[in-house]
């Protein structure tokens, strides 16, 4: 029974490290591709980047799949099938999984860093001294008189002339809808120190994460005021998803 629990321990460390292997190779290769990629693609959204950084992540996924499903099949089962003496076949096997999820995760931080380590405030700063740039320099369509835009608009909005009543449609530049898009992110790393918090808390207490969610969701709703109303709707649903009591 010995000699089988070395035999499977030992091809279970080889099978893992031929997936960390194949992990290695491909995100040595792709890293410096996706950053080429990220830093050419003509498009705000980054849609190129986007498919490739999901492709990689995917086959990440899969590897962690495999070797689950691997570790259910030939570690977990033979732990049932031998009883208590597979304590330190246990332990040995377990702690080299561990090892390989946290390579794994060290991978997939890689991979997400080529985008998301974009200074996003510097962009909507910039974002709001381009707005401030243009915001008296529209007139009417039809009359000619002057509209001074009240805020930054994150999608096309119809603005009524004051002299003729006509209506007269703002089209957000492409740098003001990304903003929209990236509104979350730019919140969430402003308030990253209370996210760490949370997550460092043992265990993890729900008042920290409800602190953490309040303080995101409230620069999330002045970076895009006219989302506030939704926002909310979704600060509560998390919530109660977490049976967190409001307020």
């Amino acid at each position: 029974m010995e000699e089988i629990l070395k035999q499977t321990q030992e091809r279970w460390f080889v099978f893992l490290e031929k997936l960390e292997a194949r992990m290695e190779e491909m995100c040595t290769a792709a890293i410096p591709e996706l950053k080429k990629v990220f830093e050419e693609d003509q498009d705000p959204f980054k849609r190129a980047h986007g498919r490739m950084l999901s492709g990689l992540l995917g086959q990440l996924r899969q590897m962690r799949e495999k070797a689950d499903e691997v570790r259910e099949e030939k570690i977990i089962g033979t732990m049932y099938s031998v009883g208590d003496i597979a304590y330190d076949f246990r332990e040995a096997c377990y702690d080299r999984h561990n090892e390989f999820e946290e390579k794994l995760q060290r991978y997939t931080e890689l991979l997400e860093e080529t985008a998301e380590r974009r200074d996003l405030e510097a962009f909507y700063q910039e974002q709001l001294a381009a707005f401030e740039a243009i915001r008296d320099k529209f007139t009417c369509k039809q009359c000619g008189g002057k509209i001074t835009i009240s805020k930054m608009f994150f999608i096309a909005t119809y603005m009524t002339c004051s002299y003729c009543q006509t209506q007269n449609t703002f089209l957000p530049s492409t740098g003001a809808q990304l903003v929209l898009h990236q509104a979350r992110s730019l919140a969430e790393q402003r308030t990253a120190h209370l996210q760490k918090a949370y997550e460092d808390g043992y265990p993890n207490d729900p008042l920290l994460y409800k602190q953490y969610l309040r303080a995101m969701f409230d620069e999330w709703n002045k970076i895009v005021p006219d989302m506030a109303a939704e926002n909310e709707k979704f600060y509560l649903r998390l919530l109660k998803d977490n049976n967190i009591e409001h307020p």
